[in-house]
């Protein structure tokens, strides 16, 4: 492959991206990290990439509202003014908060409609309401995060959300591996999901808690539990844009990385979404230098926040007097 082609190819995928917040220049650097021979293949692992800027982010946390009102209508909840619908974030300093943020004022939704899982907590909907949960996230790769976590070990957030009528996790993109521990769960095949669990993370041990998230899964009705999202990922591997040798030449590339730099988390999902501050962490480790990674906007000066409104980081999803300059 000729210099001429590489940068032609770059350019290409600086346009494409359209992204203040991976330069060009910084697709040269990350290139020049690899062996001549690699280049080619490396390059082509970046084009299977999907990226979320900013303004894409926005356009997407439209398409996800559109598709969570069709489904909440649908059930006779109010997608006009929302009056009987909480919106919330899980982990607070990481991705979500952003989300949130971007959902919020992508769509014009009053910040009333937002509250806190501490608000909720202390202030769960009464036994007569008919309420629904929207629980909103950027991309959700294993789901063990919101399952295990945030659910299965936090008996005040099971019975929270069992005071719902309905509950509805958005994410902007989700992982093929969470669609299908999520079709599991709703046929409650619970042992299924622990399953995999458990090869997942082997280097864990479960045996002292394994019937316990068992039994704290099966607690939820799963059938009033929606898996809604703008977008669906799977391995960069499986990419349709590659051909055979591609597909062959890929996985050796990025076998070869993963043993120079150790797997990292859910990198070994290898999908091929990604947003402009670095995460998910389901990336291939190797397109990490590409990214800085801003999930908690204060450690960051303002300045580095390129393409982002700088009123984010000071966002408080309880805060009626939010400031935004999307409005």
């Amino acid at each position: 492959m000729t210099d001429t082609t590489t940068q032609a190819r770059l350019d290409q995928l600086a346009v494409q991206w359209n992204e203040a917040e991976i330069p060009r220049p910084s697709l040269d650097r990350w290139l020049a990290q690899f062996e001549a021979d690699d280049h080619s293949i490396a390059l082509r692992l970046l084009e299977c990439i999907e990226m979320h800027s900013w303004a894409r982010l926005l356009r997407e946390c439209r398409l996800l509202h559109q598709r969570l009102c069709r489904d909440l209508a649908s059930d006779g909840f109010d997608v006009a003014s929302f009056h009987d619908i909480d919106f919330t974030r899980v982990f607070v300093c990481k991705s979500g908060d952003l989300i949130a943020y971007a959902y919020r004022k992508a769509n014009r939704l009053p910040v009333t409609c937002f509250r806190s899982m501490e608000s909720l907590l202390a202030h769960p909907p009464e036994d007569h309401e008919r309420r629904v949960l929207v629980v909103l996230d950027d991309y959700i790769g294993t789901g063990s995060q919101f399952l295990f976590h945030f659910l299965a070990r936090k008996p005040a957030h099971l019975n929270l959300l069992q005071r719902y009528a309905k509950v509805r996790v958005g994410a902007i993109v989700v992982h093929d591996d969470a669609r299908h521990k999520w079709k599991l769960l709703q046929h409650r095949c619970f042992h299924d999901v622990m399953a995999i669990e458990e090869r997942e993370l082997a280097c864990i041990d479960f045996s002292g808690e394994r019937e316990q998230l068992i039994e704290a899964l099966a607690q939820l009705d799963w059938t009033n539990c929606g898996l809604v999202a703008a977008q669906k990922d799977f391995p960069v591997t499986a990419h349709p844009c590659l051909t055979q040798n591609e597909r062959r030449s890929l996985q050796h590339f990025l076998r070869k990385q993963q043993q120079k730099d150790g797997t990292g988390t859910t990198e070994f999902l290898l999908g091929h979404h990604s947003f402009f501050y670095g995460a998910p962490n389901a990336l291939a480790r190797v397109l990490l230098p590409l990214f800085k990674r801003v999930e908690d906007f204060t450690a960051y000066d303002n300045s580095t926040l390129v393409g982002l409104p700088a009123a984010i980081i000071d966002y408080d999803i309880d805060n009626v007097q939010a400031i935004s300059y999307l409005s």
